[in-house]
């Protein structure tokens, strides 16, 4: 059976777009992106890596913390994750710029592995509502038809013989839910461990079964 994602769709909270707020003084110029938190020895964020390249020192911000009840969520040291940031860039007195961080959230992202012997690849339909590459992973946002029940997400390597680059299947399956209304979904999938599948001019596929249009094909030419 795959080892694939339950979880109950991600929602962002204090979720702001990368404009300013005028109805909201206290996010005067903040921007949401999909980026990585690099933690310390002690388990806790110390840089946040932008998909452009840059990266800046990170500093949480009253609304973050007060939205965990101070009680910020455990990570594992040393070790990379896959969020979404909520962030304010500010210059300091010493010249630099720090990342401050109003709020993160959820996305799905694991290495994509082939079908097990006699495993069912599901693909219970979605919504597209966006999908790019980006920072070494291919990122989408989706909308599932959901209430509060549970949903396995998974990512399939469907790359089929000779095929010049890498195909990946979304995985699906509704567990435990009923279709009620959109929730999104974001999805980022790492690119590193496929470099050498990826050269210059192959393809990269991304395979998706949408509501309103069937099984989908994206391609994206390295």
């Amino acid at each position: 059976m795959r080892k694939a994602l339950y979880l109950l769709l991600p929602i962002l909270a204090l979720l702001c777009s990368c404009e300013d707020e005028a109805d909201d003084y206290r996010y005067p110029s903040v921007c949401t992106d999909f980026v990585c938190f690099a933690t310390d020895a002690t388990g806790k964020f110390e840089t946040m890596l932008l998909d452009k390249g840059s990266s800046y020192a990170v500093r949480f911000t009253e609304d973050l913390l007060e939205a965990y009840d101070n009680k910020l969520p455990t990570y594992k040291s040393d070790t990379l994750y896959r969020l979404i940031g909520v962030y304010e860039l500010i210059p300091t007195e010493q010249g630099d710029t720090v990342a401050d961080i109003y709020a993160i959230g959820s996305i799905a992202s694991s290495i994509p592995t082939p079908l097990l012997e006699n495993e069912e690849l599901h693909q219970d339909p979605v919504y597209m509502q966006s999908i790019w590459q980006s920072g070494g992973y291919l990122n989408f946002t989706l909308e599932i038809k959901a209430l509060n029940g549970k949903h396995a997400i998974g990512f399939v390597d469907t790359t089929p013989e000779g095929m010049h680059g890498k195909e990946f299947t979304f995985y699906h399956r509704v567990v435990n839910d009923v279709e009620s209304y959109r929730q999104q979904l974001h999805g980022s999938i790492p690119l590193y461990p496929f470099e050498k599948d990826l050269q210059p001019n192959d393809t990269l596929r991304f395979i998706v079964n949408l509501y309103d249009k069937g099984l989908t094909v994206y391609d994206f030419i390295q």
